[in-house]
């Protein structure tokens, strides 16, 4: 049997009685090794537990718990127990088999460095390459894939950390993709497929985007973000396009180049193209959101706007190597969502309305990538992958059962994908302030689901909230002695945002783009309304709620009539919260996060501007958000600074206070009555890299 050998991304040395993993190595005893070794010599298979002892302790005399003993260290080298079992199972009254990925090596060679491409032999390297790839492409195409249902799930990556935004390699080799560094930044990362080695490509974490390839596969191109200034009160964000030598990075020499630095221009999806060039998506104006399509030529040092349907807003982009094509999807006005696949230079070869699945919500998006002969995307929807074909067509590629999926990167020449598995989990509770350092939840009705925004019903004892234990968004109710569910709607809720009526007697919530009045009796009516309702704003005047719509995702704000359902033009875009504070007074934060106060003295509750109108900039407040989330109660607004402070700002003395340091996972201030305070936390969550294929 091999002395060497991989489970997953940890590399078995038996020889030196060691798991390593990211390099750290733990020693193992050689008995521990040895069950390991039989159990992945027959990985995914039931090994008895006789067959283990006289394998490993042929016929020596040891006691009762020797074998599970040896179990319980190798589940914990792999950061396994016998709860979650993820490496090695339990089949009670059988044995036990181990469930990954397990490569054999040939050689003692821990690590397969990149070589490095010589200039005189990239021409060839590139020949070579694109005849595999045309061989590889042929396969594909011939292999039937009207009905294919991808159903073979492997893991990619076990870490404790979490990953996204997967790209294999031009040659199939390699893997790169995102790794979690705390919740917002990450590094960059890369895996040999061939023997389950993974290296970190960035030498310092980042906001990065995902990343794709150069058409060679020798070079990586992607957007970092960042903050343009160590000035907190006067903080801009910063995009860069950047790339690195993908053979220097893997051998620990990562240099990033900065090839065009777009300042404060939001920048987005990177796409190499065959000639060199990198598409880009820009986003000019910061208070509109409609990208212009644009490619940059570092030879040139020149950016160049490719033109597209102005009245159309762009939101994903890909390209296809084979074909020398971009594809986008925009949403135009009428919120219909249109594939279009273009030349390099803007030349639009094919259109395509995206026909909508059941219970299609105008908040979907269709973020594309291109299958490898060019002929069709994958896309996800709500956690599940589709097969779109260039008509508009969406096919569900795995079994229903399956969700929590995202962002499906297709392998080159095997018809097989990548995609992000992920789930998270949020609690709820009263937050206290009595430690003096910082403040933490008292947890209520615990589970390991998305339990989210809790709130206080008005003038009454219920507490509602938001959560997923069902599997799908529905509202909860904790009435003092039982938790219960009060919505079941089908396809859940399109929002975690609901309101309390002033009364405490009905509950807002979105419904499909629409919203609902839920009473406590679990009946509800539809109010009927030409908006599609984005978000739901705080419920501060009986028979009007405020809203945004996301028709083309300006967020312009309305307000509905919840009798008749009338809509009125607030004539406010890029709202991210709003309410109204008084009856002639609207608060609203707008998308550069600045806090507004709006005064019409000749126009009531839920009527738009008048001539008598004023808007005055609550300057206060710069930089002291983080995230889109305030709370009205009273004369005060709550908010989270980005250095977890909790604050109050008093809107009539124009004072700012800060109450208390918070927990750094606790993520938004939900509800306040009295002393009682309540939040939510993100707890903890899970997102993996799996691969899709078909039965062998």
């Amino acid at each position: 049997m091999a002395t060497q050998f991989w489970v997953n991304n940890y590399f078995i040395d038996v020889n030196r009685n060691q798991i390593k993993h990211q390099q750290q190595a733990t020693q193992i005893p050689p008995k521990a090794l040895k069950v390991l070794e039989v159990l992945a010599s027959r990985a995914g298979e039931v090994v008895s537990h006789d067959e283990l002892m006289d394998v490993v302790w042929e016929s020596s005399v040891v006691g009762p718990n020797t074998l599970q003993r040896a179990i319980a260290q190798l589940r914990k080298a792999f950061g396994d127990d016998s709860k979650q079992q993820a490496f090695i199972k339990t089949h009670a009254k059988k044995g036990y088999s181990l469930e990954a990925n397990v490569r054999w090596e040939t050689n003692n060679s821990q690590k397969t460095p990149v070589r490095e491409l010589e200039p005189n032999k990239s021409l060839t390297y590139r020949y070579a390459l694109a005849a595999l790839a045309s061989v590889a492409l042929l396969v594909f195409m011939l292999i039937p894939s009207e009905q294919a249902i991808f159903d073979r799930v492997t893991p990619l990556t076990a870490s404790d950390e979490q990953e996204f935004n997967a790209a294999y390699s031009p040659d199939g080799r390699y893997l790169v993709f995102n790794r979690y560094v705390g919740q917002c930044i990450s590094h960059l990362w890369a895996k040999d497929l061939t023997n389950n080695q993974e290296e970190r490509l960035s030498t310092e974490p980042g906001h990065y985007s995902q990343l794709s390839w150069s058409s060679d596969g020798s070079q990586l191109a992607f957007i970092l973000q960042s903050d343009c200034t160590d000035d907190l009160e006067n903080t801009q964000q910063c995009w860069q396009l950047q790339t690195l030598d993908f053979a220097e990075a893997w051998n620990g020499n990562a240099k990033n180049l900065l090839r065009y630095n777009c300042a404060n221009i939001k920048t987005t999806h990177p796409s190499w193209l065959n000639d060199g060039r990198i598409a880009m998506l820009q986003y000019p104006t910061p208070d509109r959101n409609q990208p212009t399509l644009v490619v940059y030529d570092a030879v040139a040092d020149e950016l160049t706007n490719i033109p597209t349907s102005e009245s159309d807003r762009i939101y994903s982009l890909d390209y296809s190597h084979r074909l020398d094509r971009l594809a986008t999807v925009s949403i135009s006005d009428d919120n219909e969502h249109i594939l279009r696949i273009l030349s390099v230079n803007g030349i639009t070869k094919s259109e395509a309305q995206i026909s909508s699945p059941e219970n299609y919500s105008a908040d979907a998006r269709f973020p594309i990538d291109f299958s490898p002969d060019g002929e069709h995307f994958l896309t996800h929807l709500e956690g599940q992958i589709y097969r779109l074909d260039v008509d508009g067509d969406l096919t569900l590629v795995h079994p229903a059962s399956h969700s929590g999926l995202w962002n499906p990167s297709y392998h080159p020449s095997q018809v097989k994908f990548a995609a992000t598995f992920g789930i998270k989990d949020y609690d709820i509770g009263y937050l206290s302030l009595e430690s003096e350092e910082e403040a933490d939840i008292e947890t209520f009705a615990r589970s390991t689901s998305v339990d989210f925004n809790a709130k206080f019903q008005p003038s009454g004892e219920l507490i509602t909230f938001i959560s997923h234990r069902s599997g799908k968004r529905q509202l909860w109710v904790i009435d003092g002695t039982s938790t219960y569910q009060l919505t079941q709607f089908k396809q859940g809720l399109r929002s975690s945002r609901y309101e309390w009526s002033p009364d405490g007697q009905t509950l807002a919530v979105n419904v499909n783009n629409q919203i609902a009045l839920i009473s406590l009796d679990a009946s509800y009516r539809l109010i009927e309304s030409p908006i599609a309702v984005s978000v739901l704003m705080p419920w501060t005047t009986p028979d009007t709620l405020l809203v945004t719509d996301n028709r083309t995702e300006k967020q312009r704000l309305f307000a509905i009539d919840i009798n008749s359902g009338e809509a009125t033009d607030l004539a406010q875009e890029q709202v991210l919260w709003a309410a109204y504070y008084q009856a002639d007074q609207l608060l609203y934060l707008n998308s550069l996060s600045q806090a507004m106060l709006h005064s019409d003295s000749d126009s009531g509750s839920g009527s738009g501007s008048g001539s008598g109108s004023d808007i005055q900039p609550l300057n206060i407040l710069t930089n002291k958000l983080f995230d889109d989330y305030l709370l009205l109660k009273g004369d005060s607004l709550y908010g989270i600074s980005s250095q977890a402070e909790l604050w109050r700002y008093d809107l009539k003395l124009n004072q700012l206070t800060t109450i208390a340091n918070l927990d750094k996972d606790i993520l938004y201030v939900t509800d306040i009555r009295n002393d009682e305070i309540l939040a939510s936390k993100f707890i903890g969550g899970r997102r993996e890299l799996v691969e899709f294929s078909q039965p062998k």
